[in-house]
């Protein structure tokens, strides 16, 4: 066996010799001329009976002509060849398979060097015709490896793709060849896709997918190369969500575990690279990174909150973590990119990441009461932060926090039920914490929002106008539950024409006050919402009162409608004037 091997070994280097010589001498064919008539120093290059002078390549770049894509061909063709007799060596064990890839992988590795080589002599067109062979031996083989032969564990096989991507992209980084970049990536792409599919194994492979997203990021970065990190960010967060499913769903074909720490690197490899950049480098965020946060925040965090919920631990790690992201995205907002960069962009960036992560984390932690308060009384205090402070963006996050405290509280749903459900089904009543959320929508509406910021301009209203809506959604719902009972019946048994005159009762009031209180320019944001209301009513009619009710209710109903239509808009009116 071994003569067998060292027989072998000597024909692989024959082979080698042959096809360097080869190479040489096609460029002696391709650059040989019979003098330089600019009178430039040539290299003699003895052939025969006669000499040629051979421009150096800096000073004479190959052009592409036919000859020359011809020649690159039939060598490709050649190191083709070449691949094949290894192959048959294999296939007849004349060598064991375990010495045939290695061999092939090495004889791949050899051509991504001549790529380098060609490329850094100035043949940008050799050099792909170099890489591309290396390319098509080395990914197919490491397939055959694993499926065929059975040589490579899943673990191993990814890590020898990550291992020949690394190759061929250091190529191409060294040389500055996107279309070798392309090539391996396309490529590396494809193998882990297919070895994904034949394994029915995942995991290594979506390692190896974050690590190569992160390597095709950061070429974007440095070398503006933007579109090569699109394809594989996007395998890379399909592969995850993949991952994420298998272990929630039966038959658990991977364990929590590892499928927590997969998820987390996607979250974080992305997150650091953002932070890098922006940050450190100082520069914009771009939308790959919004787009991308998006994605690593719903497969990342948002498949480990689900994973951890599924088999009912992890949670509170997890909710733990994301106030502390959370609070570290606020500090990083306000402390180093508003304070020394002043990027607007990235301002928001951070303070969007920062309001997920508290949210996203607080509800891991406390039960839906006690959230709902901390929810009402966050909001209350960054209102009034954002007041003090003149920042839009803390009056947006009040927004967000209060309206989330009332959808947890169910307060926005508990109003539902009086606003719009039949009366011959029984309402919900308000619990505590709903009406600990109905205060604090009172308090941020009653403080006011800064107008003094020249980037949100006459949007810097729009988070109060938020609030607003729901604090007349809300106390729209509590006045209808508190006047029912003794008016109309308890809900469930009531007059249904009684109810229906006793909410537009309500709504008519809250036009009129609405249009009273959008009159002074702390409560303009009242008055937008007239209009809405209005139409509302004129929807209400239509549905509820003209079916349900009976004449004198109906005309209780028409009168104030009637009134609220000719008043409301007569006081809108006068504030615009």
């Amino acid at each position: 066996m071994e003569d067998r091997l060292s027989r072998l070994e000597s024909r692989v280097e024959e082979l080698a010799r042959f096809v360097e010589h080869l190479e040489q001498r096609l460029t002696l064919l391709e650059t040989r001329s019979v003098g330089l008539p600019d009178g430039r120093p040539g290299t003699m290059v003895a052939e025969g009976r006669e000499a040629a002078v051979v421009v150096p390549a800096p000073e004479a770049p190959v052009g592409v002509t036919l000859t020359r894509v011809m020649s690159l061909v039939g060598r490709m063709l050649v190191v083709f060849g070449g691949a094949y007799l290894l192959r048959a060596l294999t296939e007849s064990e004349w060598v064991p398979p375990v010495g045939g890839i290695a061999l092939g992988l090495a004889y791949a590795v050899f051509w991504f060097a001549m790529a380098d080589r060609a490329a850094r002599g100035g043949d940008r067109l050799g050099a792909a015709f170099h890489a591309v062979p290396a390319i098509v031996v080395a990914f197919p083989l490491l397939w055959e490896a694993t499926t065929r032969f059975g040589l490579l564990p899943p673990p191993a096989s990814a890590a020898a793709v990550a291992l020949i991507s690394a190759v061929g992209l250091a190529v191409a980084r060294r040389q500055k060849a996107q279309l070798i970049a392309w090539l391996t990536t396309l490529a590396a792409l494809a193998t882990a896709m297919a070895l994904i599919v034949r394994t029915g194994e995942v995991m290594p492979y979506a390692l190896f997918l974050i690590v190569l997203g992160v390597a095709t990021l950061w070429y974007g970065y440095v070398l503006d190369w933007i579109f090569l990190r699109w394809p594989v960010a996007l395998m890379a967060d399909v592969t995850v969500l993949a991952l994420t499913l298998r272990a929630i769903n039966p038959p658990h074909r991977d364990a929590p575990a590892p499928v927590l720490a997969v998820q987390l690197t996607l979250l974080g490899a992305y997150l650091a690279s953002f932070a890098g950049r922006t940050l450190f480098r100082g520069r914009d965020v771009i939308p790959f990174e919004v787009i991308q946060t998006v994605s690593v925040l719903t497969v990342g965090f948002g498949g480990a909150v689900s994973l951890a919920r599924a088999v009912g631990s992890g949670a509170l790690a997890l909710g733990w973590a994301g106030l502390t992201f959370g609070a570290a995205s606020y500090a990083v907002a306000f402390a180093f990119v508003e304070g020394r960069q002043g990027r607007r962009k990235n301002f928001f960036f951070y303070t969007s990441l920062a309001i997920i992560f508290t949210l996203v984390g607080s509800g891991l932690i406390l039960e839906r009461s006690a959230l709902a308060f901390v929810w009402a009384a966050l909001a209350v205090v960054i209102a009034w932060l954002g007041q003090r402070s003149g920042r839009v963006t803390l009056s947006l996050h009040a927004a967000i926090y209060v309206v989330a405290a009332a959808l947890v509280s169910e307060l926005i749903v508990d109003a539902g039920y009086a606003l719009l459900a039949p009366a011959t089904r029984q309402w919900p009543p308000f619990n505590r914490s709903a009406i600990g959320a109905l205060w604090a929508v009172a308090l941020c509406s009653w403080i006011p929002v800064s107008t003094r910021s020249e980037s949100w301009g006459v949007y810097s209203r729009l988070p109060r106008l938020a609030v607003v809506a729901v604090l007349v959604w809300a106390v729209g719902g509590v006045a209808i539950t508190l006047l029912t009972p003794p008016l109309a019946g308890p809900p469930g048994a009531a007059d249904p024409g009684m109810v229906a005159a006793i909410r537009m009762a309500v709504l008519v009031a809250g036009v009129m006050l609405l249009a009273v209180t959008g009159r002074y320019e702390r409560f303009l944001e009242g008055s937008w919402l007239v209009y809405p209301v209005l139409i509302a009513g004129a929807v209400k009619l239509l549905v509820e009162d003209f079916p349900n009710s009976r004449a004198a209710t109906l005309f209780v109903a028409l009168a104030l409608y009637g009134g609220a239509l000719i008043a409301a808009p007569r006081l809108v009116r006068r504030r615009s004037t």
